[in-house]
């Protein structure tokens, strides 16, 4: 029978069955795809480009409105964030200058006379408590003590508006 086939010049696939299936059929599969896939099943090159341009379409509009609603929070959260940061400035600009006032009021008071009166006093206490504490960065913890205290002697002097 294949020498039959051989005679009409037809191509004859032989198959030797040894009970791998495994090897039959990825046999088969190579001599099939021996000219390439056969791609008569799959959807064309062309189909295939505008199912992909429709994707994208739809990914990039997807994009965009998300980029607006981001855009508009984004927008909201930075003019909060800029109120609280005026809110800060409005507030250390007030410190400036009740801190200059401090110091106007001060040039009339020799400096060591100043110093003794003001600085010494406050210094003292917090290298005391420093002692006391015993952190593992004293030098910051007593500038954290000495700033809460000049707050709390800015507080105190505050006089209520009447």
């Amino acid at each position: 029978m294949t020498r039959f086939f051989q005679e009409n010049k037809t191509e004859v696939f032989e198959i030797d069955c040894d009970g791998n299936e495994f090897e039959m059929f990825e046999s088969m599969r190579v001599y099939i795809e021996r000219h390439g896939r056969p791609y008569n099943y799959l959807s064309s090159v062309r189909s295939l480009n505008k199912k992909r341009e429709q994707a994208l379409a739809e990914e990039e509009q997807k994009q965009r409105e998300d980029g607006k609603i981001s855009a508009s929070l984004a927008s909201a959260s930075t003019e909060k964030e800029r109120e609280i940061l005026e809110k800060l400035a409005e507030g250390r600009l007030t410190s400036i200058k009740d801190h200059i006032e401090a110091l106007g009021k001060s040039k009339n008071i020799h400096m060591r006379r100043f110093l003794m009166k003001c600085i010494i006093p406050v210094l003292t206490e917090g290298m005391i408590d420093v002692c006391r504490v015993g952190p593992t960065d004293p030098v910051d913890y007593l500038s954290d003590y000495i700033w809460k205290k000049s707050n709390d002697q800015r507080t105190k002097n505050k006089r209520p508006v009447q």
